[in-house]
């Protein structure tokens, strides 16, 4: 398993990756169904599991305090990446649904709450969910990483 940096690393080339898809698609008007394949939520559910299986490949003695630290890492990163694109859309005025009515672009929305209070809202809320979310998944894949790694001799 490779180790953490090159896990984040190429997590976060593929995150950018997929929210640049995604804005091809919404700008061309693919149905709603489709952009919702392509977000960044998904990656929270994968990552953790690979960042665990590889705190378990290296036998790091801190193992929930390096996920935390990695699934935080991962999580600020990308929903940075988000709101920027959030940012975005409120100059460029995008109209897809996320954004438009009820999100951060419409005729009732100031520049001051488009640019920086919906964006940096929606930043905490999801780095929050995002690290719940990945505390779960990699805690379980750690726990299961160590029941198959115990040698057959100790079950006795």
């Amino acid at each position: 398993m490779p180790d953490d940096s090159k896990v984040m690393r190429w997590g976060l080339i593929f995150a950018a990756l997929v929210l640049v898809v995604r804005i091809v698609l919404e700008q061309a008007g693919a149905p709603e169904k489709v952009n919702l394949i392509f977000g960044v939520a998904w990656l929270y559910f994968i990552l953790p599991a690979l960042f665990a299986l590889g705190i378990r490949a290296r036998n790091d003695v801190h193992l929930f305090k390096s996920l935390l630290k990695d699934v935080v890492l991962f999580a600020l990163c990308t929903r940075v990446m988000v709101m920027i694109t959030c940012m975005l859309a409120y100059i460029f005025r995008w109209e897809q649904s996320h954004y438009y009515p009820g999100g951060n672009v419409g005729e009732n929305v100031g520049a001051w709450t488009g640019l920086v209070i919906i964006p940096v809202r929606n930043l905490v809320i999801w780095v929050v969910m995002a690290t719940i979310v990945g505390m779960i998944v990699g805690s379980i894949t750690l726990l299961l990483k160590r029941k198959q790694t115990i040698p057959s001799s100790s079950r006795l």
